[in-house]
Formats: C-alpha cells, structure tokens, sequence
C-alpha cells in the first residue's frame, strides 16, 4: 500500500512539472463563453482543421511552451475547434473563417474582439494575446482609428504590425508605403525593420524597387534567403507576367526574360520562360495552340505518379481562366481526357471524377456532375483521402445549388 502511495504522489508531482503550455477546455463553445463570463475573460479560440501544417505546428510546438501556457491560461479560457467537425462548422461560417489557422479573442458575449492568423512564433503569440487585452490595440479600433485618418507615425507602425499580424498583406502594402513616404528606405535597411520594406511591396520600375536593386548585396545581408528571393522575385514576376499580356511576340518576350535574368537571376528560367508563354497566348486569344502545349507538356509526365495531377491542375486552370471556360471545344475535349483518367480504377478514378464533377458543373449539367462527385467521394473515402477539404465541401455545395 505504501509503494502503491508513493507510485501515486510520484506521479502527481510529475504530471505537474510537465503539465506545461496552454490548457484547452473540453467543453462545448457556450461553455468556454459562460466560463469567460463568470471569470471576466476573453475566450481564446483556436480554428484549426486537421490537414493544416501551421496548425499542427502550432499544436506541437508553440501551445506546449510554459511561458505560452502560463500567459494564455492565466488571461484567457482556451479553446480547440476543429472547422470541420460538430459545432466548428458551425462557428466557421459563424466568424467568417476562411484561412487556417485563425486565432480569435471573443469577449463572453460572442462577439470577436481581436484575432491573429497562420503559425507564429510563441513571442508573437503572447505579444498577440497582450494586444487582445488592450482595446486600444485590437484590430478593429486599429482600423477605425486608420480609417478616421490617423497618419501618426508610431501609429502606423502599430497598425502594420496589426495587420502583418493577421495576414493583410493588401493592407500592409498601403500601410508600409505610407510609412516610408514619410520618413525614408535607408532607415528599415536593417534586420529588426526591413520587413517595412518587404511589406511594401514595391513594383518593378519604380524607384524604390531601384533603390532596392542597387543595394541587393546589403540586403541579402540583413534577411533570410527565402524574403530575399520573394522580396525581388515577386516583382520580377509581376513585370514579366503584365509584359507578357502586351507584347507583340514571343521573340520580344524571350529578350525582355534574358534582360530581366541579366538584372536578377531569376529561378528555373526555362520553366518562367515556358509560364510567360502561356499567358502570351491567352493574352493573344491564341487559345487552341495554348491547349495543345499544355496537353503535349503533360504527356511528357505520363506513367509517373505526378501525371494525373498535372492534368487536375490544368482543368483548374481552364475552369478559372474566362477565356478557356468560354471555349466549349476545350471543354468538351478536356471531359473526354477526364473520362479516360476516371475509367482507369487504379490510378485516375478519383481525380477523373473530380475533375468531372468541376467540369460538369461548369457546363450547368447537375446529374453528371453529382454522379461524378459521388464517385469521387467514395472512392477518395476508401483510399483514406480528406473529403472534409474546403474545396470537396465547396463542390458539393455549388453541384447542390444547380
């Protein structure tokens, strides 16, 4: 009996040295608000899904940390809600959730108060729940203030750390520009402000983007190799890709591709070079010569696992370009491809019936459409893939409308 004791206090007094990070309740939502009512706390809601990896980021590595546990469960009650299953749907549609993860604050009364977005380090994420405790530093007073044209400079910064918080790259572009018109470039041309900078957004041509090409060197210095590339790659791409609607010939583009490789060397050329034309002949209404390309690319891939997918990026592509959607012989010729993948039970049932299920439901055709998306579902089911996905939960709600 006594070893049996000393088993038990041993155990206690371990549970409690590794009972660290934030502690979830069990309960359902209203239970979470009614203990936030009677504590006078804010309620902190993690929205995640099961195939999301910041989500599963966070939960293994940023929500274990003591010093986040003792922050978020001193000041909030904590909750986990997977937007997928029982009342997450339903509080999804609820809080507009549309990107994983979304951390909201929620006052006892339901109403959101404050929220982050996508995986953080545990710095950002107390200096996060901080902010939801201060009114004068939550998101939506933030944006009022911005709005009834507060151009403060301080102000600025906290209202672009705000919104860099929840993901508002839009916003932040405006913001940073605004805030470098008012002071210059050369003060963020440093590690701790350079993403100022970065969020700006600056296109190609101008002279800020000048400036940045000049001082490339410095700048490869002060950040990490995948902001450098994005920093100048993004603008780079954007120049190419609104060249490439305006030129005359592919001869002219391919020069304007080199003189821009010349500049900044610029990723997989080849495969650039091959995107650029692409939308050269869509630009050109060159519609048919864009299909046979990309079908007699895909070709290439055939026998390899990657070859299926290659064809469901591209019947994506047709369905979410205009100008392809409206050819019907494209179409037609695309649902002929997508019945021979659907036909072959080992290797195309499932993304063939995706892909006709999409197709039919462009063409206005519900009972090929849902016949398709059936089997899809079933089949998709039985190989253990996700049919909670936003985009299978989508498709089956556009085919139900028809």
């Amino acid at each position: 009996m006594k070893k049996i004791l000393v088993l038990l206090v041993a155990t206690f007094i371990c549970s409690g040295l590794f009972a660290q990070g934030i502690e979830f309740e069990h309960g359902t939502f209203n239970d979470a608000l009614a203990k936030a009512k009677k504590e006078n706390k804010l309620v902190f809601m993690d929205c995640y899904t099961s195939w999301c990896g910041p989500c599963k980021y966070l939960a293994k590595t940023i929500f274990p940390q003591k010093e986040v546990g003792d922050y978020y469960n001193k000041n909030f009650v904590n909750v986990k809600m997977d937007m997928e299953k029982g009342e997450g749907v339903a509080l999804c549609k609820k809080y507009g959730v549309s990107s994983f993860p979304t951390l909201l604050f929620i006052d006892a009364n339901g109403k959101v108060v404050h929220k982050l977005v996508g995986g953080m380090p545990a710095e950002d994420l107390i200096k996060g729940g901080k902010a939801a405790l201060n009114p004068e530093m939550r998101i939506g007073v933030l944006r009022a203030k911005y709005k009834c044209g507060n151009r403060d400079l301080k102000f600025l910064m906290t209202y672009l750390n705000a919104v860099k918080a929840i993901y508002d790259r839009e916003t932040m572009a405006i913001v940073a520009k605004e805030i470098i018109s008012k002071t210059s470039l050369e003060k963020y041309m440093n590690k701790e402000q350079f993403y100022v900078i970065s969020a700006a957004k600056f296109p190609y041509g101008s002279k800020e983007f000048k400036y940045l090409l000049k001082n490339k060197d410095k700048i490869k210095e002060i950040t990490d190799n995948y902001e450098y590339a994005i920093l100048y790659g993004s603008a780079y791409d954007k120049h190419m890709q609104k060249f490439a609607k305006k030129c005359k010939s592919l001869e002219e583009l391919n020069k304007e591709v080199e003189r821009c490789n010349k500049e900044f060397p610029i990723y997989n050329i080849g495969n650039t070079k091959k995107n650029l034309k692409y939308t050269y002949y869509i630009a050109n209404n060159l519609l048919q010569t864009w299909y046979d390309a990309k079908v007699k690319d895909a070709e290439v891939y055939k026998g390899e696992n990657s070859y299926v997918y290659i064809y469901h990026g591209m019947c994506d592509e047709i369905l979410r370009t205009p100008k392809l959607a409206a050819s019907q012989k494209i179409v037609d010729d695309f649902i002929k491809i997508a019945q021979n993948f659907a036909a072959d039970r080992e290797n195309g049932i499932i993304m063939g019936n995706i892909m006709l299920a999409k197709l039919y439901l462009h063409k206005k055709d519900k009972k090929n459409a849902a016949k398709a998306f059936d089997i899809f579902y079933t089949e998709n089911g039985k190989a253990g893939g996700n049919n909670t996905h936003p985009s299978v939960t989508k498709l089956k709600e556009a085919i139900d409308k028809l």
